[in-house]
């Protein structure tokens, strides 16, 4: 998918100051809109090109996409080519105050692009309250909660993108919602109670691009094996590195 920009790029070298203002985005998505904007031929489907451009991981490029996509400054649509095959464009719209409606035709969008009043400003995206990612924020609280003692216990929120940026990069690596949950419930009962353990089971360490594959597989192999706690092993997914995991591994035949 590549972007275009909805009116000419030579008037956007300078960038309206509106879409810094806007408290709808983190300051990562602001600045991979405003790096968007000067690059009109990238292709965004390309998260790797993107990360390497960057300091940003490949989950958090999604998460900064997701980001401007919901706020109405990336809008995906679909063209016809010539030889009747159908490709995703995606429309960069230069100051967004609010969300571009699915239906607005792309020769009106122009009137979505002025200032609006701040009392019609849109608030802040939250995570859908029936989302995959909601439910699976829900049920690592839960997990938490009821495998480990706590003095004082905050929920994690979902409303928070750097609390989901992973969720979502495994959700669209083309994991299941139940793969997910699947590895939240393993890693809960092979390390619950465990002090050291407390600490990295929360909405990154289970589920980045590092450990989540390792940590799915030793989930669905407990899964298999009816769900079988050795409390002697702690899991290495959480705790170490690849070395500690494998010499792990090998010792309690799993």
């Amino acid at each position: 998918m590549q972007i275009r920009l909805a009116s000419d790029a030579n008037r956007h070298l300078v960038l309206d100051r509106s879409l810094l203002d806007d408290a709808r985005l983190s300051f990562r998505a602001k600045g991979l809109l405003a790096y968007l904007l000067s690059h009109p031929g990238m292709d965004v489907a390309n998260k790797k090109l993107l990360s390497s451009v960057s300091l940003e991981g490949m989950d958090a490029i999604q998460t900064a996409l997701k980001e401007l996509e919901e706020a109405g400054y990336l809008r995906q649509i679909h063209e016809a080519l010539e030889d009747g095959s159908i490709r995703t464009v995606g429309v960069v719209y230069p100051v967004s105050r609010i969300p571009v409606l699915e239906a607005q035709p792309l020769a009106d969008t122009q009137a979505l692009v002025g200032p609006v009043p701040a009392s019609t400003k849109s608030p802040a995206a939250k995570e859908p309250s029936n989302s995959p990612a909601q439910r699976i924020v829900d049920q690592l609280n839960a997990l938490r909660k009821s495998s480990w003692d706590w003095a004082r216990y905050t929920p994690i929120s979902a409303k928070y993108a750097k609390n989901v940026e992973h969720i979502h990069g495994r959700l669209a690596d083309g994991y299941a919602e139940d793969d997910l949950i699947l590895v939240l419930e393993y890693l809960a009962s092979v390390d619950g109670g465990k002090e050291e353990s407390r600490k990295y089971f929360d909405c990154v360490t289970p589920f980045n691009t590092k450990n989540f594959e390792r940590n799915l597989a030793m989930a669905r192999d407990w899964d298999a094996k009816g769900r079988q706690t050795k409390p002697s092993i702690a899991n290495p997914g959480i705790r170490r590195g690849s070395d500690y995991y494998e010499k792990a591994r090998k010792r309690s035949n799993f």
